[in-house]
């Protein structure tokens, strides 16, 4: 065995999911390093300034968290690349009239990216977080015969000698929670990532991870969950980007539906996404019905509920439609990141699935590549035909690509 401890460290938020990851690291027996990222936050936003104290509180959680556990702790100044790297990212989508979805780039980028650089240069083998899900590694027969595969090769001192945990050979998976699985929020991370990371929660439930708080005493064991996108104070999307692009892209315009008549005014494109029925203001009694039905019996004002299904850009016109007009069984995804290969060995194969938004039941779905006008393979750009037909499929967002457990791959939907 090795002569001394693996040494491993643990982004901390504050929270009880990666509170509880590093006590059960601690208690394996390795050296367990607290890092505590300070982000970047909206300073424009009367919310944020007012409530600066709550990322004291955090770090002052994470600090109490280190000190009951007995690790070293560590507060790293994030907030430049977070906001290079995240925000910026963010405002780009929604300015180009696409949902963004930064947990996803900040996983990829910030803390199995930029963190997980700083980790290294304090000399840790691993980093690990309070993610929900699991990570399997792959044992090649050259390596020679373990006594039980399932266990992780990296961390077995003499038994990984030769290994590197590399060569398509790390597999991410869901966790074993189903109503907290965070899998599809960890599909964009490559194999020399996956290699370095551990997940301890992968295998227990939230309300497991609750417990385990609880009789170690660890203050956050009835923490509140943070809110999704941690840099938005005030939860205002539309506040925030008006503050940030400014009002010319906020022009009003007409709202149309899918045969081009005017049925009402909108507020800015960059209100709206697809699927979304609030703000869609109808003009009063318009004789433009979206199709040849008569206006719903059950409204006072006899209107129809309508959904954003598109833009139109160059006319600054939001177009809308009924309910049945957002489903769609087959869409495109680029910037695709395989976990194996380069995923044209995944063609046509049906025991695949897809998930098009977190929170979503993946669904049955085969991969096809898309060929350019020379008839040449697109490696960007995959197409993905559905078995059955998913409402509101929105540009932006992930898509992300299943076999049974296992994350095969993931793009964003274009």
């Amino acid at each position: 065995m090795k002569s001394k401890k693996t040494k491993v460290a643990v982004g901390m938020s504050g929270g009880v999911d990666s509170s509880v990851a590093a006590l059960l690291l601690r208690k394996a027996g390795y050296e367990v390093v607290g890092l505590f990222m300070k982000l970047w936050h909206d300073s424009t936003c009367s919310v944020s300034r007012e409530n600066a104290c709550c990322d004291a509180k955090a770090e002052a959680d994470a600090r109490q968290v280190a000190k009951i556990i007995g690790i070293k702790f560590y507060v790293v100044d994030a907030r430049e690349p977070f906001k290079k790297m995240v925000t910026d990212y963010f405002i780009n989508e929604y300015k180009n009239l696409r949902t963004p979805n930064p947990c996803v780039v900040c996983n990829n980028k910030i803390k199995f990216g930029w963190l997980l650089d700083f980790a290294e240069k304090l000399g840790c083998e691993f980093i690990a977080t309070g993610h929900y899900a699991r990570i399997n590694v792959v044992i090649p027969d050259s390596v020679g015969k373990l006594e039980n595969k399932e266990l992780d090769p990296r961390l077995r001192g003499d038994d990984k000698e030769g290994y590197t945990g590399r060569d398509d050979s790390v597999r991410l998976l869901k966790g074993k929670g189903k109503k907290k699985d965070q899998s599809y929020f960890l599909a964009g991370l490559n194999q020399e990532q996956l290699s370095k990371i551990i997940f301890p929660l992968g295998e227990i439930t939230k309300g497991e991870v609750r417990k385990i708080a609880k009789e170690n005493k660890l203050p956050v064991f009835e923490k509140r969950e943070s809110q999704e996108v941690c840099f938005i104070a005030d939860n205002d999307y539309r506040g925030f980007l008006r503050r940030h692009l400014g009002e010319q892209y906020f022009k009003p315009g007409e709202i149309v539906n899918s045969v081009g008549n005017i049925i009402g005014r909108h507020e800015g494109l960059i209100n709206y996404t697809i699927g979304q029925r609030k703000g869609i203001n109808q003009i009063s009694n318009s004789k433009f019905l979206i199709s040849n039905q008569i206006p719903n019996p059950k409204s006072k004002t006899g209107k129809q509920a309508l959904y954003v299904i598109g833009f139109d850009k160059e006319k600054n016109r939001l177009i809308v439609g009924e309910d049945s007009e957002l489903f769609r069984n087959k869409f495109e995804i680029k910037d695709v990141n395989w976990n194996k290969g380069t995923g044209n060995e995944e063609r046509g194969k049906s025991e695949l699935s897809v998930k098009i938004r977190y929170g979503a039941e993946p669904i049955p779905c085969k991969i096809f590549e898309i060929l350019d006008s020379r008839f040449e393979i697109l490696d960007s750009k995959f197409e993905i035909q559905l078995a059955v037909f998913a409402r509101a499929v929105t540009p932006g967002q992930s898509a992300v690509i299943y076999r049974g457990e296992e994350v095969v791959g993931s793009g964003t939907i274009v």
